[in-house]
């Protein structure tokens, strides 16, 4: 299972948690810790140790191809 992280506008880590898939990840990012959708939050996956970003609610989604 992958640990997920929200981050705030202030760049603070508010919530994480761990998900078996990338699908359920986002659904509780756009459900649960961020349901109106408020722009600066964005959503961290860890991979190797290192946290990478996942999603973010500014109006895309990551093209990083890391993520």
């Amino acid at each position: 299972m992958a640990r997920y992280r929200v981050i705030d506008p202030e760049q603070n880590v508010i919530d994480e948690k761990e998900f078996a898939d990338a699908t359920a990840a986002y659904d509780w990012f756009k459900t649960v810790e961020v349901p109106d959708d408020a722009l600066g939050y964005a959503m961290q996956v860890e991979a190797d140790g290192e946290w990478k970003h996942f999603e973010s609610n500014d109006g895309g989604t990551s093209t990083d191809a890391s993520a």
